[in-house]
């Protein structure tokens, strides 16, 4: 194998690439990438068994062939080399590496030992790229990362028509968001790991739609990207009836700014990092007042101007959750509905109708 490819190409395809190694490998390979000419691209490629990703590089190829090279290392010089031309070059002794006046040589292992990455799909699905992205951005952070609960680690897709349900729940919080599909699909449904979602998310699409592939017979989804291809496994499992668990409309609603909302959020934070990550509303005529306070730090609380519909409410939340759905939309309003301290409460964006986020209230003590 022998080729020449742009530094800043081969730098970002590794950088992307790297998300996809495990933590600890289970096999040696694992820890390597994949390099493999193809015609006029180098494919680099990357798995920890659960997803895996190929992504191509234009390069000008002298001399086919493939080899495996651990990925870390290389990643690291390759992001120190100057903006240039980048030689590779497999030898006996491994694989070299030069830029002008720079030159590494790395180990090696074979091609053969690493896992394939199956890109194989019965069926094809696709997706406004925009549209995609915004339901990733809405959905994957209400997911668990508690590995004893796989299943609630995914995003369930419900297509139906030329409607997909993307849902994502950690027990405590829900996210459910309903987008238009580019064509009709057969009702189905199935579980992606949140974590190969945030993925694709992460890429940058010039293209105005995205394609995923679906495969019964290995049970794994594809991703179809420039220049990428991205597949996962499908989770299984039962994963929760999430229409039941929206409120159908609460007896207060309440109309913020988001923005002044996410500031006073940040703020309370300070004080209730110390207090369980304790926050509460207090919600008055046409006010908002959010308070924290703890023995070791001290107290604070805010007062924001609301449009305020119903009787007054006391109730407390984790501020990480209601940061975390703040960060996930784009809008200048909230919109909170609930209708005691101990009952779920409803969030969306006013300008959304296909949006809608359930947070779980910390019961409050009786003297507050």
């Amino acid at each position: 194998m022998k080729l020449t490819l742009l530094q800043e190409n081969l730098s970002s395809a590794l950088t992307t690439v790297s998300h996809f190694l495990p933590s600890r490998p289970t096999l040696p390979v694992l820890g390597n990438i994949l390099l493999a000419t193809e015609k006029n691209r180098l494919k680099i490629s990357a798995t920890n068994l659960e997803m895996g990703i190929n992504y191509f590089v234009g390069a000008k190829i002298e001399e086919e062939g493939k080899t495996t090279v651990l990925a870390r290392p290389f990643l690291e010089f390759v992001n120190s080399l100057p903006a240039g031309k980048v030689d590779l070059f497999l030898k006996k002794e491994g694989l070299e590496s030069a830029c002008g006046g720079f030159q590494a040589l790395f180990p090696v292992m074979s091609a053969e030992e690493f896992p394939q990455i199956s890109t194989v799909s019965s069926s094809k699905i696709s997706f406004k790229t925009a549209v995609l992205n915004e339901a990733i951005r809405e959905t994957v952070f209400a997911a668990t990362t508690d590995e004893s609960r796989p299943v609630l680690g995914g995003v369930q897709f419900k297509i139906k028509g030329k409607e997909c349900q993307l849902a994502a729940t950690d027990g405590y919080r829900l996210s459910l968001k309903k987008i238009s599909l580019t064509s009709s699909f057969e009702e189905q449904t199935f579980i992606l790991p949140a974590s190969a979602l945030a993925e694709v998310g992460r890429v940058k699409i010039e293209e105005e739609e995205v394609e995923m592939g679906l495969s019964d017979k290995e049970k794994q989804a594809v991703f179809f990207l420039p220049n990428i291809e991205l597949s996962s496994r499908l989770l299984e499992g039962s994963f929760p009836n999430v229409e039941e668990v929206i409120p159908k409309e609460g007896k207060t609603k309440v109309v913020l700014e988001k923005e002044d909302f996410r500031r006073a959020i940040k703020m309370a934070a300070i004080f209730a990092r110390e207090s369980a990550n304790i926050v509460k509303l207090d919600i008055g005529e046409n006010e908002l007042v959010i308070s924290a306070n703890s023995p070791q730090v001290g107290e604070t609380k805010s007062r924001l101007e609301a449009q305020v519909v119903g009787p007054k409410q006391k109730i407390a939340f984790n501020f990480r959750f209601l940061l975390d759905l703040v960060e996930a939309g784009e809008e200048e309003s909230l919109v909170m509905e609930l209708n005691d301290s101990l009952s779920p409460a409803l969030f969306s964006f006013p300008k959304s109708a296909s949006f809608f986020h359930v947070i779980m209230p910390v019961r409050l003590q009786e003297e507050e």
